[in-house]
């Protein structure tokens, strides 16, 4: 569906907070690259620098943005999406998390809104799951059944690797999926804080011991079902043969397992 109005406004002025952080020659060159007439970008600074300031260039480019069709628009915006991502780590993580607040991720060439994933249930898990997440649902949309599988096992690689990291717990990569989230649920005492929270809303203490016991139980077999589910199916090439539900089936285990480890963190 084509962006309105007021997302093609949100987005630009998310990508313009970023690109804003560039050098002037960045700013033209990336401009540039998305349709932007460069030519009309001048500047007083220009006679000293060659260059101009960040402070004339930039308002220049907003008229050019809105002087454009709204096709144009839509595609200059993914250009600078793109442009602005493929530059390293920090900056890619910076732009999806301010798109993020306006509701969208940039994925595949497309902002992908979050409420694809489901904008309520992201804010129980970590953004670099929430983002993976989305990811796999849409490439379950699109019919990508082996890519979704590998993106949602993704999500809990992210979160897994981040608390072996804050713990010190060696390398995650000779970990295999199922101990690398069975460390993560130990170290952060998921159960015992569990145990204590059912505690003291009163649950009986019977009802707490076969509660945990089950839920331990349930992340173990989710855990194991989407590590088997990667090595069977899991594709990022889509070229291994996969099914729909097992797929859809495949991103709630995840989810699962990613709230799990956040509530943990809380």
């Amino acid at each position: 569906m084509p962006l309105s109005l007021q997302d093609r406004t949100r987005l630009y002025g998310a990508l313009r907070s970023e690109l804003n952080k560039s050098s002037v020659q960045d700013i033209r060159n990336t401009v540039a690259a998305a349709g932007f007439d460069v030519s009309q970008i001048t500047a007083k600074a220009e006679a000293r620098s060659g260059l101009g300031s960040r402070a004339e260039v930039m308002p220049i480019i907003d008229r050019l943005y809105g002087q454009m069709h709204e096709d144009q628009q839509e595609v200059a915006l993914r250009i600078l999406a793109e442009r602005l991502i493929g530059r390293d780590d920090e900056v890619d993580s910076n732009v999806q998390d301010i798109l993020s607040r306006h509701g969208f991720q940039y994925l595949y060439g497309t902002f992908v809104p979050v409420a694809a994933l489901d904008a309520r249930e992201s804010r129980f898990i970590p953004l670099s799951a929430a983002t993976e997440l989305a990811r796999a649902m849409s490439r379950l949309l699109d019919g990508d059944y082996s890519g979704a599988i590998t993106s949602a096992c993704g999500a809990v690689d992210s979160v897994t690797q981040d608390i072996y990291k804050t713990h010190d717990l060696g390398d995650p990569g000779k970990s295999s999926f199922q101990t690398k989230v069975n460390t993560a649920l130990q170290r952060q005492k998921v159960f015992e804080n569990m145990t204590q929270e059912f505690e003291q809303i009163g649950m009986k203490q019977n009802d707490v011991n076969e509660l945990i016991c089950e839920m331990r139980k349930a992340s173990n077999h989710a855990a194991q079902a989407l590590q088997i589910l990667r090595r069977t199916m899991g594709d990022t090439h889509g070229s291994k043969p996969a099914l729909r539900q097992t797929a859809y089936d495949a991103i709630k285990w995840s989810s699962a397992l990613c709230g799990i480890l956040e509530r943990a963190e809380e």
